[in-house]
């Protein structure tokens, strides 16, 4: 019987000695739970609203590179820069209570194999592959933004979700958090555009 992803946080998070984590521990810890469970790790910090820019653009490098090896099916090196990157005290209370409630709440209703042809073949892992990629760029930015961290590390979150628990449902959460991220950034981007012409225009009247 395979264990909850939740069990198997509770129990990574009481071995740990010490309440500083650096990314390197966390990536050795979790090395024979497969890629989509350090995703989830991982991302973790990022699904609550407030965003943590100075903690948001090394971890996110580290999910492209994950999302890349799952992408051309193979592991990719993570520097020894981010690897040795810790995270702080609150981080890894907030990485590991959070992610074990939310664990505990998705798991009540996840069913293994449902809609389980999202998840069989390598042509739709690419496929999530590619949009954990993205997901993980636009989680590298450091905006200082709400919601500029959680919707790209959702989309992240249900991805490696679906093919832990098996559950293809999930992929459909997924996917509607791509759209979420993509109407959220593009009106960031219109916003942006707009102010800067403001402050241009108003620069050439002076």
């Amino acid at each position: 019987m395979e264990r909850n992803v939740s069990d198997i946080l509770e129990e990574l998070h009481g071995e740990l000695t010490t309440e500083r984590l650096e990314v390197g521990e966390l990536l050795a810890a979790l090395s024979d739970k497969g890629p989509f469970f350090i995703l989830v790790v991982l991302v973790a910090p990022f699904l609550q609203p407030i965003a943590l820019p100075g903690v948001s653009t090394p971890f996110g490098f580290v999910l492209a590179l994950l999302a890349i090896g799952l992408l051309i099916d193979r592991d990719v090196p993570i520097p020894t820069r981010i690897r040795r990157y810790a995270l702080p005290k609150k981080g890894v209370s907030l990485l590991f209570r959070g992610a074990v409630a939310l664990f505990r709440r998705l798991e009540r209703w996840s069913k293994p194999r449902r809609l389980a042809a999202l998840t069989a073949s390598g042509g739709t892992l690419r496929l999530h592959a590619l949009l954990a990629l993205s997901s993980a760029v636009l989680l590298m930015l450091p905006l200082p933004i709400p919601f500029s961290n959680s919707l790209p590390a959702y989309v992240i979150a249900f991805i490696a979700l679906g093919y832990l628990l098996r559950d293809g449902a999930m992929l459909l959460f997924a996917y509607g958090f791509v759209l979420l991220t993509a109407a959220y950034f593009a009106l960031i981007g219109v916003l942006g555009f707009e102010g800067l012409q403001l402050l241009l225009r108003e620069a050439w009247s002076r």
